[in-house]
């Protein structure tokens, strides 16, 4: 269930949907608060002959006149109905955005009328639904410029959602990073349902290989525990040519003081053997060494390997909704 949230976070989801919407004139109506009684009743005549066609699964027809609604009087009870005549055609994509975005309307609107409450409950879980029907992609663009744009699936993103991830039907589709002046960049990624990989692309140059996450986690990015792998291989290393030096410099001490115990006996051994037994002290000692760097350097490459494992992500309270022409926060605040 959505939690109700705070006025000063509804504020700041309020101001950053609205300074995100896409310009486009007359495409979204005024909000429901602020509606003249006849702009209510010629939203409310659209949005019932919406739900007519709906209920006859004339989905397209209704689409339009929900559509119609929503320009006159911005109602997330007309967007519910959007996304979810986009799920019944088919566009899975544009059903997920709107119902991330019909939520994040709801919460605005909650406070001031709580029916708007159920709207959001119904959003999320039907949102929800098809979520593992999608897959997603975080993109990375790298040295963009002003003026620079990104296209996945061949729809536009704002700036803000770039490092957010992106709904994609299954299967493949290209990304193209657009800067003015240069030739777009592009690269196609697969996706499969329930998948999430992500891609960097340089807005000036090639782009890279698609890097897919493993199974059960993301993959580490160079600020997280995974950068301890290459130091733990390096300790590891490190260790297993210490115990190589024990080893052999061990097995030279053990041989020459075999040597000198046959030939001196108890006895101290006479000063013509005094090279031979300083040379005996001087393998041991490297030997010793390379005993303490070994047990050093593969203990250490072991608590670094360890510690390079990603952790399991915690389940997150609140959610980015990010559509080609929208980003919202989602969730429980």
């Amino acid at each position: 269930m959505i939690a109700r949230a705070p006025q000063s976070l509804v504020a700041v989801v309020a101001a950053l949907h609205l300074a995100l919407l896409p310009a486009i004139a007359g495409a979204v109506g005024v909000p429901p608060g602020s509606a003249t009684p006849v702009q209510r009743e010629q939203a409310q005549s659209k949005f019932s002959k919406g739900k007519e066609l709906f209920a006859q699964k004339k989905f397209a027809a209704a689409l339009v006149e929900f559509q119609g609604s929503l320009e006159i009087v911005a109602s997330p009870n007309a967007r519910l109905y959007v996304a979810r005549c986009h799920r019944e055609m088919g566009n899975l994509v544009h059903a997920y955005v709107e119902f991330g975005r019909t939520e994040v309307e709801a919460k605005e609107l909650a406070p001031q009328d709580s029916r708007y409450v159920k709207t959001g409950d119904s959003a999320l879980a039907e949102r929800k639904e098809i979520e593992p029907k999608l897959g997603f992609v975080t993109v990375t663009v790298q040295n963009p410029a002003e003026n620079t744009t990104l296209k996945i699936g061949g729809e536009e993103w704002r700036r803000a959602g770039w490092n957010e991830p992106a709904p994609l039907m299954p299967g493949t589709n290209e990304i193209v990073v657009e800067t003015p002046g240069k030739e777009p960049v592009k690269k196609t990624v697969t996706v499969a349902a329930g998948e999430k990989t992500t891609a960097t692309i340089d807005a000036g140059g090639p782009a890279s290989p698609v890097v897919t996450p493993p199974p059960g986690g993301d993959k580490p990015t160079p600020s997280e525990p995974g950068d301890y792998r290459t130091y733990a291989y390096i300790a590891g290393g490190v260790g297993v040519a210490g115990l190589a030096t024990f080893g052999i410099f061990g097995a030279l001490a053990a041989s020459r003081w075999s040597t000198i115990k046959d030939e001196c006996g108890n006895s101290p051994c006479p000063p013509a053997k005094r090279e031979y037994v300083e040379g005996g002290q001087t393998q041991q000692r490297i030997a010793n060494v390379g005993l303490v760097i070994g047990i050093i350097g593969v203990a250490t490459g072991v608590t670094l390997f360890v510690l390079s494992k990603p952790k399991k992500p915690s389940e997150p309270t609140t959610s980015a909704v990010v559509g080609p022409s929208f980003i919202g926060l989602s969730g429980t605040f």
